[in-house]
């Protein structure tokens, strides 16, 4: 049994093999998320994905969901689960296992190399693919060579910049990352750089490296009275806080960055814009979640693992919060509030 971890088994039908030949198995998908079962960024891939395959006709499919809760639990903990899903994949060979988000991937899908009947369709990866490539190969250039696809996490950052800039009507000087140093507050920040390179903006960001929560305020308040910093991405994932011994993930520290920073706070995503961000251009989760579930379908229905490239998410919205506009005391001109998909009080 998996300690601590939520792990939820949803038998949607009689287990079956779909007429794809081959004997049935135990469990047709494993769903692995990064993160814990109400996860504002993981739950809606996780929903999305299995929406993909019933709209694609595989509604009787059997499935079980395992979720990490990396942000928070000891990693400990975390690889006594690891372990336990590597033996359920092997002793109950799934046809499919989804991963959402980058530790779940990372801890399993060396794994799944090993089990070439399993498939791995991954969803939201931020990490380079080079990384785990030259670690484990599965892939040349963007096509598999072995028994992996799925959906890269594409964070529109050159879009947001350009944004940001017709907000302020104005070139941008400097835009501040605020970055926690756990594993995925690190991978963010390397892929906001990447996805700038070769841009007019490249040298615009300035790093400020929030260890614990005393280093993100003090940081916070050098973003809020630098006059050449113009706005600031937070990506303060999970940051320790040494008053009571626990991690903070963004939920929490939003209302302490915003109560201390007085500039536009630009949001990965639309989850973070409703925890009190200024917003922008934002990942749609849902529908990278869908994309990669969509990607399975194809496989299911007979296509080759080499014939379904990794891809980008590909749609974004807009998102912004009205009432951190208001506190701010910014006014959007009529074009830009035209293209505003969604606004969050």
């Amino acid at each position: 049994m998996i300690t601590r971890t939520f792990l939820k088994s949803s038998v949607l039908a009689v287990l079956l093999s779909i007429g794809l030949g081959g004997a049935a198995w135990a469990t047709d998908i494993f769903l692995v998320a990064s993160y814990d079962e109400n996860d504002v960024c993981g739950r809606p891939q996780y929903e999305a994905a299995m929406d993909a395959l019933k709209q694609g006709g595989f509604a009787n499919l059997s499935s079980k969901g395992y979720f990490l809760d990396t942000r928070v639990r000891p990693k400990e903990q975390v690889a006594k689960d690891i372990e336990q899903i590597k033996h359920d994949i092997r002793t109950q060979k799934p046809r499919f296992v989804f991963t959402i988000d980058d530790p779940a991937f990372a801890m399993l899908y060396q794994e799944i190399l090993q089990q070439p009947e399993t498939k791995l369709v991954f969803t939201g990866l931020n990490r380079s693919l080079d990384a785990y490539n030259t670690k484990a190969p599965f892939l040349e250039k963007r096509t598999p060579s072995a028994n992996i696809t799925g959906t890269f996490e594409y964070i529109f950052m050159r879009e947001q910049f350009d944004m940001l800039e017709a907000i302020l009507n104005k070139p941008l000087k400097k835009v501040a990352i605020l970055y926690s140093t756990d594993s995925v507050g690190l991978i963010l920040k390397d892929q906001i750089i990447d996805e700038l390179k070769g841009s007019q903006h490249e040298n615009s960001l300035e790093l400020f490296a929030a260890d614990d929560i005393p280093t993100m305020l003090a940081h916070a308040r050098t973003i809020n009275e630098r006059d050449d910093i113009d706005a600031y991405i937070p990506v303060t994932m999970s940051v320790p806080d040494p008053a009571d011994n626990t991690r903070k993930t963004m939920q929490a520290v939003a209302p302490l960055l915003t109560q201390t920073i007085r500039k536009i706070d630009i949001s990965l995503n639309s989850s973070f814009t409703e925890f009190g961000f200024f917003g922008g251009v934002s990942i749609d989760f849902y529908q990278m979640g869908f994309q990669s579930g969509f990607q399975a379908v194809k496989l299911l229905k007979g296509g080759r693992i080499t014939d379904a490239p990794i891809e980008d998410a590909n749609r974004s919205i807009i998102a912004i919060n009205r009432k951190r506009m208001q506190e701010l005391g910014i006014k959007l001109a009529p074009e830009t509030q035209g293209i505003v998909d969604t606004w969050i009080n």
